[in-house]
């Protein structure tokens, strides 16, 4: 690409950039110039567009102002889609490091994880697998370890 087909390209990035920071304005500047556009006064009982003798500045504004808006709701859409690209990317880093940990439980403190995350009781879990409570905890604090938690909130809550 050479330096003159690059100019407009940075000049744009530079825009959306400054649109960007200033977005919050841009509603306001639009209502503003609506308001403008369509504001009425009453003489003598005759309502009138404050702006009635300049149609075309009425137009004009009402055009910059659906602009703006139109503006502000793209910008809107852009952060939205890069906010939600963000998560995804972070979500899936977080799975695959979940999925890398619980790869490391045995098959028995994975069936203890899988019924613990279903919300089981350790009663429950004890009946179901048929195993004696000291087993059950030990298999609890192997997962505790292995996954570096405290305990079942903690658990419940990364994963």
């Amino acid at each position: 690409m050479t330096k003159s087909q690059k100019q407009p390209a940075v000049i744009l990035m530079k825009l959306k950039d400054m649109l960007s920071k200033y977005q919050k304005y841009l509603l306001v500047i639009a209502l503003l110039l609506s308001s403008l556009a369509i504001s009425i006064r009453s003489n003598d009982g005759e309502i009138n567009l404050v702006l009635h003798k300049y149609p075309v500045l009425i137009f004009l504004m009402v055009a910059i102002s659906s602009v703006l808006v139109a503006i502000y709701f793209q910008i809107n859409r852009r952060n939205s889609t890069s906010l939600s690209n963000q998560i995804k990317e972070e979500s899936k880093i977080k799975d695959e490091g979940v999925d890398a940990l619980l790869n490391e439980l045995t098959e028995r403190q994975r069936e203890v994880y899988d019924l613990i995350m279903s919300g089981k009781s350790n009663k429950e879990i004890m009946t179901e697998l048929f195993i004696e409570q000291s087993t059950l905890k030990s298999h609890i604090n192997q997962i505790y370890k292995k996954l570096d938690i405290k305990n079942r909130r903690e658990l419940k809550l990364k994963h």
